[in-house]
């Protein structure tokens, strides 16, 4: 099932304004301070994991500026605290996701390329932040949840380092669709897993509530 609604009409949806999430805030990222702020945020992560060389000028690629993408970074007293990117392709807008040139056989077999995909790539917190990590994931995801749900997606889908299959199995009722392969940029390879929203989405944010994109939601950023 797709969603009528033209890409720049869906991503209108979600570049404007913001909402408050328990002491954080998340809005689409689209000033120049705030591209500089989530690349400062990756390189920090992915640096301290040892993802990526300690030298560079702020972590980027082709996706930050495709049609079918929109980066959030989330702020907790007006400071940067986490960021990530939401991706998009169904049958009637088929566009290249950022794990597609590594996993396009999985994809195609496991969810197939009829189905609408929303993808979470580059997902970051920052390392010093003085709260517990897991909360400000909880509310980061907020945004590629939100897309899935104003795009009816079948599919969310994440390439993550085998490190962290166990907690994205754990936390998010996630499947793993591939075996470890290297991935273009990084240190470490990656596998890609993958939420069935459709069926799984209703049990996650009962269980999960800050991740539950709400009408409401949708109206007070559109």
């Amino acid at each position: 099932m797709t969603n009528a609604r033209s890409v720049s009409q869906q991503t209108a949806v979600v570049r404007t304004g913001a909402f408050p999430l328990a002491g954080f805030e998340l809005h689409r990222v689209a000033s120049p301070d705030d591209w500089e702020e989530v690349r400062a945020l990756r390189d920090r992560a992915l640096r301290s994991h040892g993802e990526i060389p300690e030298s560079g000028d702020g972590f980027s690629d082709s996706f930050d500026a495709a049609l079918n993408s929109a980066t959030f970074l989330l702020t907790r007293r007006g400071r940067a605290a986490g960021s990530t990117r939401a991706s998009v392709s169904s049958a009637s807008r088929r566009w290249a996701l950022p794990s597609s040139a590594v996993f396009h056989e999985q994809i195609e077999s496991s969810i197939g390329w009829e189905a609408t995909i929303v993808e979470a790539s580059l997902s970051v917190i920052d390392t010093q932040l003085p709260v517990d990590s897991r909360d400000a994931l909880f509310h980061l995801l907020k945004a590629p949840m939100l897309r899935c749900s104003l795009e009816s997606a079948d599919w969310l889908i994440v390439a993550v380092p085998e490190s962290q299959i166990g907690f994205h199995r754990r936390m998010f009722n996630m499947e793993i669709l591939s075996g470890s392969e290297r991935y273009p940029g990084f240190a470490l390879p990656r596998v890609l897993m993958g939420l069935d929203y459709r069926r799984e989405a209703p049990v996650l944010y009962r269980r999960i509530p800050t991740l539950a994109a709400s009408e409401a939601d949708a109206r007070a950023l559109a």
